[in-house]
């Protein structure tokens, strides 16, 4: 896997130039807390198209980057001995964990004896192994007024990280009660429900 970066064009004279490329680490979400921010991303090689050729890359590969940390690379290009209009393309190549599909047909809410399927829940997505992901979801669709949620449960090979609020809680608004999940991804490919149940 890679990540493409575009910039503005440049015009080169000489036959060995050097490029500024602003870099920031990503993977993850920045809706996290603090404790459960994305993984570092461990960049292994960075090419440049041809009939161009990297000559140095500075700060030197392998790097590891932490999430949402910024890198500016500096890379020494030599430009082919022809006159040459065209694009440049730079590919940084990282070592990230392999990515698994995953594709949920429907979010299912368990509550009180009652299990009903959230509406527009599927989501079908590739991510990393074991990537953490927020799903927001409004208690109101289970729960009533004045419930209290001891517990939360998330149905396997899905892991339940962190909730906000946390638990236990009371459901003390009468207008809208939304609480966030942080749910941990499996390390291999799904596909089919996701139950959540309160307790």
């Amino acid at each position: 896997m890679g990540e493409m970066h575009s910039i503005g064009g440049k015009s080169v004279n000489e036959r060995v130039f050097e490029l500024s490329i602003p870099f920031q680490n990503k993977i993850g979400s920045d809706l996290l807390p603090d404790m459960l921010k994305g993984p570092k991303l461990s960049l292994a090689k960075v090419e440049v198209s041809k009939p161009f050729e990297l000559l140095d890359c500075s700060p030197k590969l392998p790097l590891e980057i932490g999430f949402m940390e910024k890198v500016v690379f500096k890379l020494r290009i030599r430009a082919p001995d022809v006159t040459y209009e065209g694009p440049l393309t730079i590919n940084f190549g990282n070592e990230s964990k392999e990515t698994i599909a995953m594709s949920i047909d429907k979010i299912l809410l368990a509550a009180k004896g009652v299990t009903i399927a959230l509406e527009d829940s599927s989501m079908t997505t590739g991510m990393q192994k074991g990537q953490l992901f927020r799903k927001n979801i409004q208690l109101y669709k289970v729960l009533s007024y004045g419930d209290a949620v001891n517990s939360i449960e998330v149905s396997k090979p899905f892991e339940l990280i962190n909730v906000d609020p946390k638990t236990p809680f009371k459901l003390d608004r009468k207008d809208s009660y939304i609480i966030s999940l942080y749910i941990k991804a499996p390390d291999f490919s799904y596909a089919g429900t996701l139950e959540i149940s309160f307790k």
